[in-house]
C-alpha cells in the first residue's frame, strides 16, 4: 500500500514540477515583455498631456459632438486578450457592470479585448466586441476604437462616453479606473484669446478634439496594456511560489512515508529473526 503511495506522491511532485517551469517561463516573457513596454509608455502619456494643454487653448464650439452635453452614455471596456493574470480583468469587467448601474441613461459597452466578454455578454447590452486587435497598442488602433465610439454615438444618440481600463499604478498595484472622455470638459480659466488661428477656430477645434479624445484612448489602451503584463508576471511569479512550496510539502511527505515504509521492513526483518532463533 506504501508503495503505491509513493508512486502516487512522486507523479505529483513530477506533475508540480512541469507546472513550475511552463509558470517560471511565462513569467520570464511577462518581465521581458514589461520592459519593452516601459519604455514606450512615457512617450504616450506625454502626448496625452501635450493634446490636453493644445485643446485648452481654444474656445470650444458649444454645439461640437464633442463637448455638447445631453442623454445617453456608453462605457468603452478595454481588457486584455489573454488571460493568466490574476482577477485583473474580471476586476475590470466588475467595475464597468458597477458603472453601468449608476447611469440611469446607459445605452451600452464597447468592449476591447476577449476576455472582457464572459462576464459582459450576459447584459445582452454589448454593442461592439473587438478582439486580437493588437499586441501592442499603436495609434492606428486607437484611431479605430475612436471611429467605433463615435459611429455608435451617431446611431445611438449617445453624448456621453465613460471608459473603464486597467490604471498602472506600480509593477504590484494595477487597478480599474474609470475615465470620462466625452463630452470634453474645459476650464474655462485657461483659455486665452492670445492666439490667432488657421484655419477658422471652429475647424481647428473638431480636429483638435478629435486627436485629443485620440490620445486619451491610446493612454487607456497603453495603461491596460502594461497593468496586463504586470498583473501577468506577479500571478506566475506566485503560481511559481506556490509550485515550489507544493512541491517542498510532497518530498516531505514522500520521506516521511518512504521511512515509516523502511521502519516497517525492519520491523519486519527483526522480528523474522527473532522467530528464527527461538525455533
Amino acid at each position: 500500500m506504501s508503495r503505491g503511495k509513493l508512486r502516487e506522491i512522486k507523479k505529483r511532485i513530477s506533475s508540480t514540477k512541469s507546472t513550475m517551469q511552463i509558470t517560471k517561463a511565462m513569467q520570464m516573457v511577462a518581465s521581458a515583455r514589461t520592459n519593452k513596454v516601459q519604455k514606450q509608455i512615457k512617450a504616450v502619456r506625454d502626448y496625452a498631456n501635450y493634446a490636453k494643454k493644445i485643446i485648452g487653448k481654444i474656445s470650444p464650439d458649444p454645439e461640437s459632438p464633442f463637448v455638447k452635453s445631453g442623454d445617453g452614455t456608453l462605457i468603452v471596456v478595454i481588457t486584455p486578450d489573454m488571460g493568466l493574470c490574476g482577477s485583473f480583468t474580471s476586476d475590470i469587467s466588475k467595475r464597468a457592470l458597477e458603472e453601468s448601474k449608476k447611469c440611469a441613461d446607459f445605452k451600452g459597452f464597447i468592449v476591447i479585448g476577449s476576455k472582457g466578454m464572459p462576464e459582459l455578454k450576459h447584459t445582452g447590452n454589448v454593442l461592439i466586441n473587438r478582439s486580437d486587435l493588437y499586441d501592442i497598442p499603436s495609434s492606428e488602433n486607437a484611431q479605430f476604437i475612436l471611429d467605433d465610439i463615435i459611429d455608435i454615438m451617431n446611431k445611438e444618440s449617445i453624448s456621453k462616453v465613460k471608459v473603464v481600463y486597467g490604471e498602472y499604478k506600480n509593477p504590484l498595484i494595477q487597478k480599474p479606473e474609470t475615465a470620462d472622455i466625452l463630452p470634453i470638459k474645459y476650464e474655462q480659466d485657461s483659455i486665452t484669446n492670445t492666439y490667432e488661428f488657421e484655419p477658422e477656430p471652429e475647424i481647428l477645434f473638431e480636429e483638435a478634439s478629435y486627436l485629443y479624445v485620440l490620445s486619451q484612448v491610446y493612454m487607456f489602451m497603453f495603461e491596460t496594456k502594461i497593468s496586463e503584463l504586470y498583473a501577468r508576471r506577479n500571478a506566475m511569479q506566485n503560481a511559481t511560489e506556490n509550485a515550489k512550496n507544493l512541491i517542498d510539502e510532497f518530498t516531505l511527505d514522500y520521506n516521511k512515508l518512504r521511512q515509516a515504509s523502511i521502519t516497517t521492513e525492519l520491523i519486519e526483518i527483526v522480528n523474522g529473526a527473532q522467530a528464527l532463533q527461538q525455533e
